[in-house]
C-alpha cells in the first residue's frame, strides 16, 4: 500500500505497460510537476518472452511455459496494485517532494516554482513578491488615472442631444453609426416633420398637429 502524499492530494497516474510516472499538481496554482519515467522491467521481460513465444509457437514447450509464467507473475506483481508499482510511486514522491514547500505562515503546501517567496521563506500569499506588488499597484494607479482623464474629457458636445437617436435605418434597416442620414440608402434618420402652422416636430404620418391641432 502506497503512503499518502503530504504535499498535495491532487496527483494523477500516467503509468502505462512500459513503466511508471505520475503528475503532481500544486493545489494553489495547479502547476504540474511530473516525475521521471521509471521503466517497468517486468513488463519488458514479459514482452520479450511473448515475442519469442509468438515466433516459435509450441515448438519450444519450455519457452511457452516460461512465457505463460512470466505473464501470470507480471499481472500479479507488476500491475497497478503491486508492490512494484508502490515502490515506483514512493520513488516518484521522493523525487518531486523538493519542488514543494510548507509555509509556516498559513500552514499550506505549495510549489516552489510559482507560489514561494524564497527571499522571505513564505508563500506568496503570506509574503507577496515585491516586484509583483509594485506592478499591481502601478496597474491600479494607471487604471484610476485613465478613468479620471476620461471623466474630464468632453465626449458629449460633438453629438446631437436634441434628436432622438436611431441605431437602425427606418427604410432599409441597416445598422447606423449616428448622424442625420443613413449611410446605406441615404434616407433621413429623423423620421419627423415640422407642423405647417406652429413648426412643432411631428412623427411622419400624423394627420393633426399634437401642439396646435392644425391638419397636416
Amino acid at each position: 500500500m502506497a503512503e499518502p502524499v503530504v504535499f498535495t492530494s491532487n496527483y494523477s497516474d500516467q503509468s502505462n505497460d512500459n513503466g511508471f510516472q505520475w503528475d503532481f499538481r500544486c493545489e494553489r496554482c495547479s502547476t504540474v510537476h511530473r516525475s521521471a519515467f521509471q521503466q517497468n522491467y517486468l513488463s519488458r521481460g514479459r514482452g520479450a518472452l511473448r515475442s519469442l513465444r509468438d515466433l516459435f509457437g509450441d515448438r519450444v514447450p519450455l519457452l511457452h511455459k516460461t512465457s505463460s509464467a512470466a505473464e501470470s507473475f507480471s499481472n500479479s506483481w507488476g500491475a497497478g496494485a503491486s508492490s512494484t508499482k508502490d515502490r515506483a510511486f514512493a520513488n516518484a514522491v521522493a523525487e518531486v517532494t523538493h519542488q514543494f514547500r510548507l509555509c509556516a505562515g498559513c500552514g499550506s503546501w505549495m510549489c516552489a516554482r510559482t507560489c514561494w517567496n524564497d527571499q522571505v521563506g513564505q508563500c506568496t500569499r503570506c509574503s507577496p513578491l515585491v516586484a509583483h506588488e509594485i506592478a499591481r499597484a502601478q496597474a491600479d494607479a494607471r487604471g484610476a488615472q485613465i478613468r479620471d482623464a476620461a471623466q474630464r474629457q468632453d465626449w458629449a458636445s460633438q453629438h446631437d442631444h436634441a434628436t432622438a437617436a436611431r441605431v437602425t435605418c427606418p427604410t432599409c434597416a441597416a445598422t447606423t453609426a449616428g448622424g442625420r442620414f443613413c449611410g446605406s440608402c441615404g434616407t433621413a434618420l429623423d423620421a419627423r416633420v415640422d407642423c405647417r402652422g406652429c413648426g412643432h416636430r411631428l412623427q411622419v404620418g400624423g394627420v393633426f398637429c399634437t401642439q396646435c391641432g392644425l391638419a397636416q
